[in-house]
């Protein structure tokens, strides 16, 4: 245990020497930051900070380990997240990297304790956490936008109905909707203001996305444009063929629940109906099975 604690505040030891090198000095990030996130981003607090100062000393080694292919793929899959927590591909890189110094300090120190089966998980955990929160983050945004979706057709339907055209009536549901598919919208409309035409904007709000519902929505909205469909009709028809599919995949992910709620049943009263049974059983014969014993 002695050893254990000395390893630990020697890892300690290590991060706070990298926390002063980094107040000390500096490292030319701003090139970085210029080229990967031309918005200055808000100061945050807490723990986001401690990753931020430790993980820059080494973000240069880390932006070029990643390469440029890499981060553009990065910087997609954080845009098609909505940057969640205003996050940037920078701040992005930099927080994982502290993650993987801290998940590489503090298993080297458990593992050199012995004690690798706590240390080489805790590593893993740290150094893919980054990846984990991404990912969970995209599906819940992808959730709400295929949730939000119908509702949003229903109601740009209507306004369309009411005589404005169709950019005007995006802008006017937008200002009374929130949430991502709002802003997904606001970024169409920003994208049709400086020039882009209307199919170009949609078929890269349906990359953007890889959303299934819009991806329906988009390809329904550019045949109906394509065929001449009168706009009303279309957005009313692509609101029920979206609200049907996000009904039928509620059915198939309620049907793959059953059997997890089924084995989830068995895994925990099994076991206890047979202690209590078992016990019964001892209980009643004691006095027979104290006669063997």
């Amino acid at each position: 245990m002695p050893e254990l604690l000395i390893a630990t505040a020697a890892a300690l030891l290590v991060v706070l020497a990298m926390v002063a090198g980094r107040l000390l000095t500096t490292t030319g990030l701003e090139d970085i930051e210029a080229e990967y996130a031309p918005e200055v981003a808000p100061r945050l607090r807490g723990f986001a900070a401690v990753l931020d100062v430790i993980g820059a000393p080494v973000l240069p080694v880390a932006v070029r380990l990643h390469g440029r292919q890499r981060l553009q793929q990065l910087d997609t899959s954080i845009r098609r997240a909505g940057r969640p927590e205003g996050v940037t591909l920078t701040m992005f890189v930099r927080r994982e990297a502290a993650l993987v110094v801290l998940g590489l300090l503090f298993g080297l120190a458990f593992t050199l304790q012995g004690l690798w089966f706590i240390g080489v998980p805790l590593a893993l955990a740290l150094s893919a956490w980054m990846r984990l929160w991404l990912f969970g983050e995209a599906n819940n945004r992808r959730q709400q936008i295929d949730t939000e979706l119908p509702d949003f057709l229903d109601v740009l339907s209507v306004t369309v109905t009411a005589g404005l055209g169709f950019r005007q009536a995006l802008e006017r549901v937008c200002e009374f909707h929130g949430g991502a598919l709002a802003a997904e919208m606001r970024t169409a409309l920003q994208e049709m203001n400086v020039g882009v035409s209307r199919r170009q904007t949609f078929v890269a709000l349906r990359e953007r996305n890889r959303s299934a519902a819009v991806g329906t929505f988009v390809t329904a909205l550019l045949q109906a444009e394509e065929l001449g469909v009168p706009l009303a009709d279309a957005l009313t028809s692509i609101a029920s063929d979206v609200r049907r599919e996000h009904a039928e995949n509620i059915r198939q992910q309620a049907a793959r629940a059953a059997p997890m709620v089924s084995l989830a049943v068995t895994a925990t009263i099994l076991p206890g109906a047979l202690i209590l049974i078992v016990s019964a059983v001892l209980i009643a014969n004691a006095g027979v099975l104290g006669e063997f014993l």
